[in-house]
């Protein structure tokens, strides 16, 4: 009896290795829908630095949005007025800062400051002075001699900034024989402007807008960029051979 299961067991153990074996070390099936490689050309394959062989790079693709960044409208700029130079300088470094191309340009603006009722230049000095007493017997008090240029001993009967009085002035003096002419006075002020003739990128033109030029009336006023312009290209830093 002993001996019968000691057969047993050695046949269930038997058993068991034949069928690790089949199960772990049998190979697999080969893959029939495996792609095969085309074979090597060992003759056709050069080294990098081997003489003659030239490295050719691949074509970057374009970037995103590269269609819809070359219909983009061109926009152009001009910044002012600057009423003081001092200011338009530090626009001018607001604009560097984001690598703009710009140019100033100056204008004259001429403006009316006041009113001048005056008698025109005498003979002499001495001829002025002695109007200017008849003048004060006239009931005038308000005159002065003028040495400026063109008026040298003209005689100024008083300045006014509104037309009305200026006339009401004069109207007086020829009431009492005293013919006097009224001129208008001007001030001429330079008014300074920067324009941007080279189209600037959106996310630029946004940066500009959002500056603050230091005076209330200076305005970043879009305009249409003259034909041809197009936006500054990119800057690279040389990279020796």
């Amino acid at each position: 009896m002993m001996k019968l299961k000691w057969v047993f067991g050695a046949l269930v153990l038997a058993n068991l290795g034949l069928w690790m074996w089949a199960s772990w070390y049998r190979e697999p099936a080969v893959e029939e829908n495996r792609t095969v490689r085309p074979p090597i050309a060992a003759d056709k394959m050069r080294l990098l630095d081997e003489p003659g062989v030239k490295l050719r790079p691949r074509k970057a693709p374009p970037p995103a949005h590269a269609e819809l960044s070359a219909n983009a409208p061109q926009v152009c700029f001009h910044i002012g007025p600057f009423l003081d130079a001092d200011l338009a300088a530090r626009a001018e470094t607001e604009l560097n800062r984001l690598q703009l191309i710009f140019s100033r340009r100056t204008e004259e603006n001429k403006t009316i400051s006041g009113y001048l009722v005056y008698l025109p230049p005498l003979a002499s000095k001495a001829a002025a002075e002695r109007k200017r007493r008849q003048l004060t017997r006239l009931g005038f008090k308000d005159h002065a001699v003028m040495q400026e240029e063109g008026f040298r001993n003209a005689i100024s009967l008083g300045r006014y900034s509104v037309e009305a009085n200026a006339d009401s002035r004069a109207k007086n003096l020829a009431a009492k024989g005293i013919r006097a002419k009224v001129r208008t006075l001007y001030r001429t002020q330079g008014r300074y402007w920067l324009d941007i003739t080279t189209a600037v990128p959106a996310d630029t033109a946004a940066r500009v807008k959002a500056i603050d030029w230091g005076a209330k009336d200076v305005q970043s006023q879009e305009t249409a960029c003259p034909a041809g312009a197009k936006p500054p290209e990119d800057r690279m830093d040389n990279v020796p051979d």
